[in-house]
């Protein structure tokens, strides 16, 4: 993706964002809630629409959406003015984030990044909603909470970009959210800018308490020593004398260290993995934003707006990240049983109103959603003596918002709302403790999940909402004692920059995604000669039970794969018998003991069989065995090698629709 056409598609996204927070903004009475109403309304309205009548890869909104901006652009340009604020947190966020994505483009074999590519490319194929799972066609995509991927493929589908560059946009259009959002929330809670810009950067920039330990206990460590100090980095052959004692602080005997990490908002933004928590988070900073804007004195019809918009948040969570459901709905019911509580009367009609209509428009999805996924894969359970975090563990991660919430006690202009807080969030820590996910994982990782998700959402909550405040107080104690908390966790900056700076940029620009593996020119020809070719499944070698680099070239290519990664569909669907049949079925057929290759491949409508050059390990036995076994329906391209000793191509069928 060249540099100009990236710098347009960004002018003409961010030119659409401005008009749907211009022509929100009449019902909100405020920008910057108007700003995310609008795009949230606008994809949820497409959402829905998608389930009766796909529209296809290239729907024609484009010239209608950029004309009625510029014209409320046009029409508001006597209020531009008093944007520009707004819009340079946003673009702080934003180009901050493709700072990094541009460095480190690569949609490689790490953490969750080919699966949520995947997401995004089903997406993009425009058919009627649930879209189709390139890992495993013929099923539907309808049992993973993917609407964060619906946001980014359509807006790739609108602005015709494709999907490398596409996970990359959106990725950087929500790192804007949430700079925005979070800099409104704290902008309400507090009036001393430089208490919210302390805040802000501990948020964007800082790491949780554990930072500190990690740079006292090791010698220059990695940021990722910081996020996963606890379960195992405090052992790293980097520790200092301190470290060994810490290390035998946190065991228990006879306990294998539990596996504890705590990916703050800071990581989850440079990581590269876009992956549902970057909703959680803006759906979090959505809801202290309206409930610091409710708080602050929003009167009459905009209060009540607000109130259905924080409503419709709970609803939308379990849309885009299901992990965080609970926690952002005892927050949600929470302010709204205090308010309650307080006497406010008019809540109960903006609160089913905002529910129910985010709900309604998500219906068509998680009638599917809610009996495919929920049932089978997790469930939540009470964490058992072991697993539980050593105390000396969780006030290592913990201490600088456990503080935060202490100073509340002593705030006095707010003090009703200091004690909501208060218990909200101690609740919600408590409960993460309590409670936990019993997902797929086990033994020391029983609790990973659980911790990687829950930990950080509710550290980023009290910083924006009990943090703000004491930023805000007139109580010195409250003010600077809130600031001594926060700076030390601007320690992960530096980590952070050390990384961006020391580690080589090879694949600089490339925002298709797929420089790591086209390194090998025979790769690149290869996904280029697959690309030119029509639709349809393919095949390939090298599947295992655990992240690899077997679909890759299928992906980049932009094929659906019978079997993608093996154990991620096995995550997503259960034992779900037919995963681990295919997975056996491929592995036979590259062995060459699939008894009927031919009819197995037409049987699973199978259009392409990928050769690498590693199938070529015994020569060209098993090579010409499967070509003479094929020969009937499908033809050889040869993309490199001599058909002999080394050959590396693909068969492509021949004779049109599959057999029956």
């Amino acid at each position: 993706m060249s540099l100009v056409f990236l710098s347009l598609s960004i002018a003409v996204l961010w030119m659409n964002l401005i008009g749907a927070g211009l022509a929100a903004r009449r019902w909100t009475g405020d920008y910057v809630i108007g700003r995310l109403a609008g795009a949230l309304a606008f994809t949820l309205v497409c959402f829905f629409l998608e389930h009766f009548a796909g529209w296809g890869t290239r729907p024609p909104l484009l010239p209608v959406t950029t004309a009625l901006s510029i014209w409320l652009i046009w029409r508001e340009r006597a209020s531009l003015r008093a944007l520009v604020a707004p819009e340079a947190l946003f673009g702080a966020g934003f180009f901050y984030c493709m700072a990094w994505r541009y460095a480190f483009p690569d949609i490689d074999t790490t953490g969750e990044k080919m699966p949520n590519l995947e997401m995004i490319e089903g997406y993009m194929r425009g058919t009627r909603l649930p879209p189709p799972d390139l890992w495993l066609p013929p099923f539907r995509a309808d049992c993973y909470y993917s609407f964060q991927h619906y946001a980014a493929a359509l807006m790739g589908r609108i602005l015709g970009i494709g999907p490398g560059p596409s996970y990359h946009v959106a990725y950087c259009m929500l790192a804007g959210f949430i700079a925005l959002l979070a800099g409104s929330t704290l902008s309400r809670f507090c009036s001393w800018r430089p208490g919210r810009g302390l805040a802000l950067a501990s948020l964007m920039l800082g790491g949780s308490g554990a930072v500190l330990a990690a740079h006292v206990v090791l010698y220059q460590p990695h940021m990722i020593q910081s996020v996963r100090f606890l379960g195992g980095s405090v052992q790293h052959e980097t520790v200092n004398p301190l470290g060994v004692r810490l290390a035998k602080a946190l065991s228990k005997p006879g306990v294998e260290p539990r596996d504890l990490p705590m990916e703050p908002l800071s990581y989850v933004l440079v990581n590269g993995d876009y992956h549902p928590p970057l909703a959680g988070y803006v759906l979090l900073a959505f809801a202290t934003t309206l409930i610091a804007a409710n708080a602050a004195g929003a009167s009459g019809r905009v209060r009540s707006v607000n109130h259905a918009l924080l409503a419709a948040t709970m609803p939308v969570t379990l849309l885009s990240n299901a992990w965080v459901f609970p926690l952002h709905c005892v927050l949600v019911g929470g302010w709204f049983a205090y308010r309650g509580i307080c006497g406010e009367r008019r809540l109960l009609v903006p609160l089913l109103v905002g529910a129910s209509a985010a709900a309604l428009l998500e219906y068509p999805y998680l009638v599917e959603f809610t009996q495919q996924a929920i049932g089978d894969n997790a469930s939540i359970g009470l964490t058992a003596a072991a697993d539980r975090t050593p105390w000396l563990g969780w006030l290592i991660t913990f201490w600088p918002v456990a503080g935060i919430l202490l100073l509340g006690l002593f705030e006095r202009e707010r003090r009703s709302l200091s004690v909501f807080l208060l218990a909200v969030w101690s609740g919600e820590l408590v409960a993460t403790e309590v409670f936990f996910n019993h997902d797929v994982y086990g033994g020391v990782w029983s609790r990973f999940n659980t911790t990687l998700k829950w930990w950080p959402w509710v550290y980023a909550g009290i910083v924006l909402t009990q943090g703000a405040v004491n930023l805000g107080s007139r109580s010195r104690l409250c003010r600077y004692g809130t600031v001594v908390l926060l700076a030390p966790s601007l320690l992960f900056a530096l980590d952070l920059g050390r990384h961006y700076v020391a580690t080589q940029k090879p694949s600089l620009g490339r925002l298709s995604g797929s420089a790591w593996i086209e390194k090998d020119l025979i790769v690149r020809n290869l996904i280029q000669e697959l690309k030119a070719r029509p639709d349809g499944v393919t095949i390939q070698s090298g599947l295992v039970m655990a992240n690899s680099d077997a679909p890759a070239v299928t992906l980049f290519a932009g094929k659906a794969s019978l079997l993608g990664w093996p154990w991620h569909e096995t995550t997503w669907r259960g034992a779900f018998l037919e995963i681990r049949e295919r997975e056996d079925e491929i592995d036979a057929f590259y062995a060459g003991t699939l008894e009927d290759p031919d009819r197995w491949l037409l049987r699973n409508n199978v259009r392409y069989v990928l050769w690498y050059g590693k199938d070529n390990r015994d020569g060209s036995n098993r090579f010409t065995q499967i070509r003479e076994r094929i020969r009937p329906h499908y033809f050889w391209h040869r993309v490199y090698g001599n058909d002999g000793d080394f050959a590396v191509g693909f068969w492509e069928r021949i004779d049109g629709p599959a057999a029956p």
